[in-house]
C-alpha cells in the first residue's frame, strides 16, 4: 500500500505514529510550527489556481503516512515530497528544492496527514517536530501539478500552502 513504512525498526515506529495520527494524535496538537503560517496570499493563489484546471493532483486522504525514504509525486511528477533519509522533509520541483519543512533536518523520520487535518512530521520518538497548524476535519492535501503542495479544507477552500506553484 502506497504511503506505509517497510517493518523494520523505522517501520514499527512508523505504525506507532501512525495509530496516533488515527485516534486522533492528542499530542500533535501540542505541536505548533515554526512560523506563524502561510500568508493569505500565497493561499488566494492556491484557491484562483484550483478554480477550472483539470486535476491529475496527487491527492492525500488524512491517515496517510510517509517515512524516510519515501516520497508523494504529483500526477504529471514535476513535484515530489519526500521525508529524505538525513530526516529532512522537502519539496522538489522539476527536481530542485523549493521548499523544506523547517527544523526537520536530522529529526524528521514521519509524516503524517492527520484526520483531524493537521500535517505534522514526527521524530524517531513520535514527538512532533513540525506542523502546518492545520486543524480542518474533511481536509485533504494535495500535491499538485503546478509544483505546489496545499492542504484544502472540506468546502475545497486551500488552508495551507508551499507557495511553491507556477
Amino acid at each position: 500500500m502506497k504511503g506505509q513504512c517497510a517493518m523494520n525498526m523505522r517501520g514499527a515506529v512508523c505504525a506507532v505514529v501512525a495509530a496516533l495520527a488515527f485516534v486522533g494524535a492528542g499530542s500533535a496538537q501540542a505541536a505548533t510550527p515554526s512560523s506563524p503560517g502561510v500568508s493569505a496570499a500565497p493561499i488566494r493563489a492556491a484557491e484562483r489556481a484550483a478554480v477550472g484546471r483539470v486535476m491529475s493532483d496527487h491527492i492525500i486522504r488524512p491517515r496517510a503516512t510517509i517515512c524516510k525514504n519515501q516520497a508523494w509525486t504529483s500526477g504529471n511528477g514535476r513535484a515530489v515530497l519526500r521525508m529524505q533519509q538525513d530526516g529532512n522533509f522537502v519539496l522538489y520541483k522539476d527536481g530542485r528544492a523549493v521548499w523544506q519543512a523547517p527544523h526537520t533536518w536530522s529529526r524528521g523520520n514521519c509524516a503524517v496527514f492527520q484526520e483531524d487535518g493537521n500535517f505534522v512530521v514526527y521524530d524517531s520518538a513520535g514527538k512532533p517536530v513540525w506542523a502546518a497548524g492545520t486543524w480542518h476535519k474533511g481536509a485533504y492535501l494535495a500535491v499538485q501539478d503546478d509544483g505546489n503542495v496545499v492542504i484544502y479544507n472540506s468546502a475545497r477552500r486551500p488552508v495551507w500552502a508551499t507557495d511553491t506553484g507556477d
